[in-house]
């Protein structure tokens, strides 16, 4: 895993999450996402409040919550940590992503309650879901309908009025303040100890790789898959989070 100061290029194909990016995720993310690990807490105290509102009264079964992108884990480890109760299913179309997450769960003692399934959320063979999040995975996505087609799948999944938690590098390639924030991103990567050769090689990938969308269209594509109620909860340079809920 590079480490920072380590400069060795990125040579497999924009966000390889199955190559070498995969197995740096981790060490990139807390290098280029600002609040990366208190993220996860934000969303678990969110999260923590709506269920417990959502709930009240309720008898059966612990609450089922859809983690889309499980990544490495930590999300999972985060939530189950605090609410050992909590079923969650956990969807990421990278072996090596699954790979990781279950040795994290495992090593962390929380594998129990923790269903991992590798592939994408249209793949899963259940629905009713109480909560949902889906941190980082958006912006992979191209707007000709994939990024439509994924929040629609999310939203089926859920029952009706349960919260949704999406978490997405954002905004508007045109916009008055898009250049000043990314600039002050990428001298944020540096900050944090990327090298000068990483930064290039990461900002290459970026522009290749990502397909943005600004706040507004994000809100749009919510409402269109079946979402309402939206609102964001955080921002950090172009890094942002909204809270909404399947439409009853």
């Amino acid at each position: 895993m590079s480490t920072p100061g380590n400069e060795a290029p990125f040579d497999e194909a924009p966000f390889d999450f199955d190559g070498a990016y995969g197995g740096d995720y981790e060490y990139i993310a807390r290098t280029v996402i600002p609040g990366y690990r208190s993220s996860f807490r934000q969303a678990l105290a969110l999260l923590e409040g709506r269920l417990e509102g959502r709930l009240e009264g309720r008898r059966g079964p612990s609450p089922r919550v859809l983690v889309v992108g499980a990544g490495t884990g930590i999300e999972l480890v985060t939530f189950k940590a605090a609410q050992p109760g909590w079923r969650l299913t956990g969807v990421d179309p990278s072996r090596q992503m699954i790979d990781i997450a279950r040795d994290r769960t495992g090593e962390a003692g929380v594998g129990d309650g923790v269903r991992l399934v590798h592939g994408h959320v249209s793949d899963l063979d259940e629905d009713g879901f109480d909560a949902a999040t889906c941190f980082n995975v958006m912006h992979f996505l191209p707007d000709d309908g994939a990024k439509q087609a994924l929040l629609r799948d999310i939203a089926r999944r859920l029952a009706p009025g349960a919260p949704f938690l999406l978490f997405e590098l954002h905004g508007d390639r045109n916009g008055p303040r898009f250049d000043e924030l990314f600039a002050a991103w990428a001298r944020y990567w540096e900050i944090q100890g990327m090298g000068e050769a990483e930064r290039a090689a990461f900002r290459a990938k970026i522009d290749e790789g990502i397909h943005w969308a600004s706040e507004a269209r994000i809100l749009e594509l919510l409402a269109g898959a079946g979402f309402e109620d939206a609102w964001r909860y955080y921002r950090a340079l172009l890094y942002g989070a909204w809270l909404s809920r399947r439409a009853r």
